[in-house]
């Protein structure tokens, strides 16, 4: 009976012991499982947790700082620098939406960028209405191609300059350089030398730096990116108004190159640099692993868009072929090719980290690398942004042209235009979301080894509850078996009376 009963109490315990061991290989392989859960939710596939936030970025805010020239009419005298002043920051609330979304059989997704700015007043240093004095871009750029025409083309445009009382500089309000644009007859002029270039210039007679970029997708390109997780938001193709020919050779080839939001998992813990695309400088960015950092509570790798963007091809001898056929010292990125051929350059703001030429050329600069470097934060699990600050420059090169009277006596210099901080830091919600993702792992393995210390406690009290048992059956059958020992028999009286068959026996011999 006792054997039976040790049997079904050992029979009880096996669920336990089962859910030990099921909870210690859970906690074994359990961060395993999760990354592989967790991966599958960074594939661009609608469902997944990354398509939201990619088809409908989080919230960005751009701060516009324009550069004041406050002595234009000195630019014809070479012994006088230009100056300039810094106004701003005007703040824009930025919100990006994918549109025309098309999956195709190949893993791949193609899409176009609709941007929507909204002014915020009160997080501004000036007003719409401010006015600001800068290089004139359209007589520049349309004498800067009429240079080489044939003589009666150029007269043409020369007497377009002078009819419509086009000077070196402009002013104008700060919503009419940027979105607002304003109208130039010389827009139309530009447009018209633009297609004798062979180029397709999508304004009419307005223009501004934010012109058609407001809830518009006139100038977006149509991309094309990977949607796999092992290559996520890899760029596939791009075109667009204001692809260079140059893309088509390999001096820039944007293959491999991310599209600029996302990365996939895992790629920064083995990788020193990641590669980024930029629409507006219509080439790849590297981004070089600086330091690691902290976002939040949340730990990140910190990534800096360094010498290497604005490298001449000295340091870095790839850069050589953005020179455009002539290389100026480090500090700048030749656009030319990649804005219908206008003598533009992007450069960091201030012309930070850049050749001590570009400083001594005008007056006004100050670069501070708090202030002005690229950079961005990525958590080195998820790869996702933590931080972003992108900074940058634009400037337009002013040099004499022989053959166009209002530029003739000009001094050759980069002269800056505006400069631009595109800005993101996770909000509260998502901040939440990364650190439960990244705890999960953490969290299930905590689960597992408190079940395991539960399951053990109750094996442990099943087993001690059975030999106790036991034990208690020994001593109860040991005490049995005494009372049995002790007990005393009762007194049997004898069938036959040995005395009286003696005295018998005698009185018969008598």
């Amino acid at each position: 009976m006792g054997k039976v009963k040790m049997y079904k109490e050992k029979i009880r315990m096996l669920p336990n012991i089962a859910l030990m061991l099921t909870c210690v290989l859970f906690t074994f392989f359990w961060p395993n499982i999760w990354n592989h859960i967790l991966f599958k939710q960074f594939e661009l596939k609608p469902g997944t947790f990354i398509h939201k936030s990619w088809k409908d970025q989080p919230l960005q805010h751009i701060d516009i700082y324009f550069f004041n020239w406050t002595n234009p009419e000195d630019f014809t005298n070479h012994s006088i620098k230009p100056k300039f002043e810094e106004v701003g920051p005007y703040r824009y609330e930025l919100r990006v939406k994918k549109v025309n979304i098309t999956y195709h059989d190949n893993s791949t997704v193609s899409y176009k960028k609709l941007q929507r700015f909204n002014f915020l007043p009160n997080q501004s240093r000036g007003k719409l209405t401010d006015l600001i004095t800068t290089p004139n871009i359209i007589a520049l750029c349309a004498s800067n191609q009429a240079n080489s025409f044939n003589i009666f083309k150029l007269k043409g445009v020369e007497m377009s300059l002078a009819f419509f009382g086009q000077e070196i500089h402009v002013t104008k309000t700060l919503s009419e350089m940027l979105f607002e644009g304003y109208e130039d007859s010389m827009v139309g002029i530009a447009t018209e030398i633009g297609k004798i270039m062979g180029y397709e210039v999508p304004f009419e007679n307005r223009f501004g730096w934010m012109h058609k970029r407001n809830e518009s997708t006139v100038l977006s390109s149509l991309f094309t990116v990977d949607t796999t997780t092992s290559n996520l938001d890899e760029l596939r193709y791009w075109t667009g108004l204001f692809k260079p020919k140059f893309l088509e050779t390999n001096c820039s080839s944007y293959i491999g190159a991310s599209g600029g939001e996302l990365f996939p998992p895992d790629l920064i813990k083995s990788n020193k640099k990641v590669s980024l695309y930029s629409e507006e400088m219509c080439r790849n960015l590297d981004l070089d692993f600086e330091q690691d950092t902290e976002v939040n509570g949340i730990a990140g790798k910190k990534f800096i868009s360094g010498e290497r963007m604005i490298d001449n091809g000295t340091k870095f001898p790839d850069n050589a072929c953005h020179c455009n056929g002539e290389c100026v010292p480090s500090g700048v990125l030749n656009l030319t090719s990649c804005r219908l051929g206008n003598p533009m350059f992007m450069s960091y703001p201030h012309f930070f980290l850049g050749d001590q030429f570009y400083l001594d050329q005008i007056e006004g600069m100050n670069p501070i690398k708090e202030k002005h470097e690229f950079y961005t934060i990525l958590e080195p699990t998820t790869s996702l942004p933590l931080e972003a600050k992108a900074r940058v420059q634009l400037n337009i090169l002013v040099k004499p042209l022989p053959r166009i009277k209002m530029y003739r006596n000009v001094q050759t210099k980069f002269l800056p235009i505006l400069w631009m901080e595109q800005s993101f830091e996770l909000d509260n919600q998502m901040t939440f979301m990364v650190k439960l993702m990244l705890w999960t792992p953490f969290i299930g393995q905590m689960i597992g080894c408190v079940t395991i210390i539960i399951s053990t406690y109750l094996i442990y009290r099943l087993s001690q509850s059975s030999v106790k048992e036991e034990k208690q059956e020994y001593i109860d059958e040991n005490e049995n078996n005494k009372e049995i020992k002790n007990k005393k028999l009762p007194e049997l009286s004898p069938l036959v009376n040995c005395k009286n068959i003696s005295n018998d026996n005698d009185n018969i011999y008598k």
